[in-house]
């Protein structure tokens, strides 16, 4: 067990006193690595230098910490929405604001799996196409601020969310000056009126 990174000793943290969250975070870091059938008590238990008695102390089933994994991920979605992107007063900018937020949020994998698991769980779908709706509303108002059609912008968008969810499959191994870099040319390709 010696070869195991163990997550709790980078936190400073005794065993004893593992909290909610650092079963969260350690199960965040797999799903990033393995997906989402690589989160498994045991293993997430010896990462963390516990016993797997001690992830019923904080959840009832594995269900509801692959729960918890969307909730942290449908947070940063949130977050990524938020009224921050309004300061911007140029639209154009308020896109790229968001456009580079996703790029740069750090999520590895962790995107990659969860919309996977929406191919086999219906609920899980439909939270995330509620999300996409969500961002896909913003981007076609930006889209429109900018004097496209309605219908121009709709696909626009469209382009936009495509290019935010597979951006890390196609270019995550690179350094992120590089992916931002290549997203800011799309950017400004979407977001012109030629």
């Amino acid at each position: 067990m010696a070869d195991v990174p163990v997550t709790t000793a980078r936190k400073g943290r005794s065993t004893d006193s593992l909290t909610r969250e650092d079963w969260i975070d350690g199960a965040w870091e797999m799903l990033g690595e393995n997906g989402v059938d690589g989160v498994r008590i045991e293993p997430l238990a010896r990462r963390l230098g516990v016993t797997k008695g001690s992830f019923y102390w904080h959840f009832k089933e594995r269900q509801e910490l692959i729960d918890a994994l969307l909730g942290r991920w449908f947070t940063a979605w949130d977050n990524q929405l938020s009224p921050n992107f309004d300061a911007a007063a140029d639209p154009a900018e308020r896109i790229w604001a968001l456009f580079e937020s996703v790029i740069g949020r750090g999520t590895r994998g962790q995107t990659v799996s969860l919309r996977m698991l929406s191919h086999t769980d219906a609920d899980v779908a439909r939270r995330i196409e509620e999300r996409d709706s969500q961002r896909l509303l913003f981007l076609t108002d930006r889209l429109k601020e900018i004097g496209l059609s309605e219908e121009e912008a709709r696909v626009r968008g469209q382009v936009y969310q495509v290019l935010m969810t597979g951006e890390y499959l196609r270019s995550g191994g690179q350094p992120l000056e590089e992916r931002i870099e290549r997203a800011r040319e799309y950017h400004l390709l979407l977001s012109s009126i030629k």
